[in-house]
């Protein structure tokens, strides 16, 4: 996922949140709407609850390795990714089937 592709700002994940769109399964949980740009942007959001930073920050490199197989950046969408505390209870693979899974609901919504 390039810099430029992320979600950064604060004010933009509440705007994001607020809007009360979504789609959901066992381990995630995204919020999205169109976006003016020309590109996708995306956000993770990983609470404590998952673990302490180590964990944390390799359950996020493990989702963005996940999103750079699934994402077709050059469609105009904002995305913020919650993931849940179920998410290391699963494998892997069953974790990119379910973000697979939600990507294409997405996708058929917009």
């Amino acid at each position: 996922m390039k810099k430029k592709n992320t979600i950064k700002k604060y004010l933009e994940y509440k705007e994001i949140l607020s809007l009360r769109k979504f789609k959901r399964n066992a381990s995630f949980i995204i919020y999205f709407r169109k976006n003016e740009y020309n590109y996708t942007r995306i956000g993770l959001l990983v609470s404590k609850k998952n673990g302490n930073a180590v964990i944390r920050n390799k359950i996020k490199r493990q989702v963005r390795n996940m999103i750079d197989h699934l994402t077709d950046y050059s469609k105009n969408i904002d995305m913020i990714i919650l993931i849940s505390k179920t998410y290391k209870t699963s494998e892997f693979n069953e974790n990119f089937i379910l973000l697979k899974d939600l990507f294409r609901d997405i996708q058929g919504d917009n």
